[in-house]
């Protein structure tokens, strides 16, 4: 049984094959605020008269998305998700209980790359529906392992999202032999805020302290990164709501420049595509650019593309200037 748009969003966050495990794809901050009468009308008529908390359109086709994948998998008996958290300390084990990785796997493909999946959300919560999902599917398609990753957003800040990154690079390599994964090949993929996280950590990989120790001996380097319209510096042309949802409001000026990813980068950088839409107006597109000359100035290996119209929030960008940016990230990987 799949939903569509004639079932209703009550149907869909109470059924039992769901609800359990929708809100590591679907945050409910979509829907909190839905009135009871609109959340029992179908999909199709609740779209025209329901919006998000902050006014945009509330995202039916990706609710739709997410369920029934859910569905989906429960039905084919398939893996939904994979806690990476054991032995945590008592005061941050109920913080991270739903940090998972939901695996996207190739069952005949063995050795594969691997791309670990950071979708936006402005450190406030984690936009699966869109930057998750049709991005993992479309790396399947090229061959990749993926993993979209739940990592914990406010009021959690810095560094438990780093945290949440560094293991799951840590726990993919640990356990490479049984996801089909190529340790050698890991790649991290940050959309937005997402963008911001995998800066960072493709800077501070090796000071981001696990608590628990478990895989201090694995490296948690990513072997290549990708940016999408990421939010990059907490100094210049910020976008507020990461930065007070991430390191809380009236961070320090030294704090703000401490996770200021154009301050983090080095000649050993890893590898970096990124991309942006120049009428981009949520995140400037100044944070690409910034973060595109700062890795010039280290002479770290990197690509920029910047592409004429498109907006924000986008995913794979289809039917926009920025369709093509997957074949472009490719291309430049390969060479």
């Amino acid at each position: 049984m799949a939903f569509t748009m004639n079932s209703t969003l009550h149907e869909i966050i109470n059924n039992e094959r769901v609800n359990k495990k929708l809100h590591y794809l679907f945050s409910p901050d979509y829907y909190e605020n839905i009135r009871p009468i609109l959340r029992k009308m179908k999909l199709k008529h609740m779209v025209k008269l329901a919006k998000t908390p902050w006014g945009s359109p509330f995202p039916a086709e990706g609710l739709l998305r997410c369920a029934n994948l859910l569905i989906s998998r429960r039905e084919a008996g398939e893996l939904t998700s994979i806690s990476i958290w054991k032995d945590l300390p008592e005061e941050q084990a109920k913080s991270a209980e739903d940090v998972v990785l939901i695996p996207f796997l190739l069952k005949d493909k063995k050795d594969a790359p691997c791309v670990i999946i950071c979708p936006g959300g402005g450190y406030t919560r984690v936009a699966s529906h869109n930057e998750g999902i049709p991005v993992a599917q479309e790396m399947n398609r090229r061959g990749y392992q993926a993993f979209l990753l739940n990592y914990r957003v406010y009021p959690n800040l810095y560094p438990a999202p780093e945290q949440d990154l560094v293991r799951a690079i840590r726990f993919v390599r640990a356990n490479s032999e049984k996801l089909c994964v190529d340790k050698n090949n890991v790649m991290i993929m940050g959309f937005s805020a997402g963008g911001h996280l995998c800066a960072c950590v493709g800077a501070l990989y090796d000071h981001i302290e696990d608590p628990t120790h478990r895989y201090d001996q694995i490296s948690a380097r990513p072997d290549k990164i990708c940016l999408g319209y990421p939010v990059i510096s907490f100094m210049e042309d910020c976008h507020e709501g990461s930065l007070d949802h991430h390191l809380g409001e009236n961070a320090a000026e030294e704090k703000k420049k401490t996770l200021s990813a154009e301050m983090l980068t080095s000649k050993d950088y890893p590898p970096t595509f990124l991309w942006a839409c120049q009428d981009d107006d949520t995140v400037p597109v100044s944070n690409t650019e910034r973060m595109a000359a700062s890795l010039k100035n280290k002479t770290a290996r990197h690509l920029m593309k910047l592409y004429p119209t498109g907006g924000h929030g986008i995913g794979l960008g289809q039917e926009t200037s920025a369709e093509g940016w997957v074949d472009e990230m490719e291309k430049f990987f390969r060479q």
